[in-house]
């Protein structure tokens, strides 16, 4: 009898302790549930922030750059076609712009793409540009989070007269890349050194053609990028009253040159707002 109820005791005690355990077990599990939630994580300046199920893809954009790319670009391949080294030119120069203008939104994540496909479309928007995707947006949020400051390398150029830029435009031009390697962490370099290396090659093809139209692409890319401290830095930043007017008044055209250069500041303030919405009363800011 005393055997038993010894044992009795110590089942009790080990049933108790049991029970004790799943209690606490429960109670932390409860009191985990009732702990506010950490705050999302604020935005790095001039993106968005894409947080899974709180965002959709801003797809009536994302259309319209494809729609400006592959027109400015069949464009292209028709003067190749017909070996027409003026139209070549001007169908080069608009899917220079066209493709700036998805890579502009793309390095602020203004489409909301998921982060895979976001990266992919800055590689390829800066390619048919001849330029790194990576190394542009990588100078560009700099701007954006320090606009004009001794240490913005994109905005230097506005700083400038309009004569001094221009020329100091191509030398300009290749120090914003070294720049960017420079500042770079070790994948973003990866990044551009492989980009870098795909323009050098796709530049090398158009030259080796030896074909006008062809040759036409390459120097109108090649002279785009190297003005590009001028136009889409020292004007948007320097524009007069009247050319701002002129911009506005073309807003309804959607021209993401007109837009980008009639509402640069709005964009200043909502850099994540698509180029397309920049005009509107009310843009979206989320």
């Amino acid at each position: 009898m005393a055997v038993h109820a010894v044992d009795t005791r110590v089942a009790d005690r080990v049933d108790t302790g049991g029970r004790a355990a799943r209690a606490a077990c429960i109670g932390r599990a409860a009191a985990a549930r009732a702990r506010p939630r950490r705050a999302a994580p604020a935005a790095l300046p001039g993106t968005a922030i894409a947080l899974r199920g709180a965002m959709q893809p801003r797809l009536g954009d994302l259309a319209l750059h494809i729609a400006r790319v592959s027109l400015c670009a069949s464009g292209v391949g028709l003067a190749v076609r017909i070996e027409s080294a003026t139209l070549a030119a001007a169908f080069e120069g608009a899917l220079f712009f066209a493709s700036f203008a998805l890579m502009h939104d793309v390095a602020h994540g203004a489409l909301r793409l998921p982060r895979k496909a976001n990266e992919l479309a800055l590689a390829f928007s800066a390619a048919l540009m001849l330029m790194s995707g990576h190394a542009l947006r990588l100078m560009h949020l700099r701007h954006h989070a320090r606009p004009l400051a001794p240490d913005d390398a994109e905005g230097a150029p506005a700083r400038l007269p309009l004569p001094r830029a221009l020329l100091d435009a191509p030398l300009g031009a290749l120090a914003l890349r070294v720049e960017a390697l420079r500042a770079a962490g070790p994948s973003g370099r990866r990044c551009q050194l492989a980009e870098t290396a795909l323009n050098l090659a796709s530049l090398a093809l158009l030259l080796a053609s030896r074909r006008p139209a062809l040759l036409a692409v390459a120097a109108t890319a090649t002279c785009l990028q190297l003005t590009m401290a001028v136009w889409a830095a020292h004007v948007p930043h320097n524009a007069p009253a009247w050319m701002l007017a002129a911009a506005r008044r073309l807003a309804f055209t959607r021209s993401p040159i007109a837009l980008s250069l009639g509402y640069h500041e709005r964009h200043h303030r909502i850099p994540n707002l698509p180029c397309s919405r920049l005009a509107l009363p009310s843009p979206d800011r989320t």
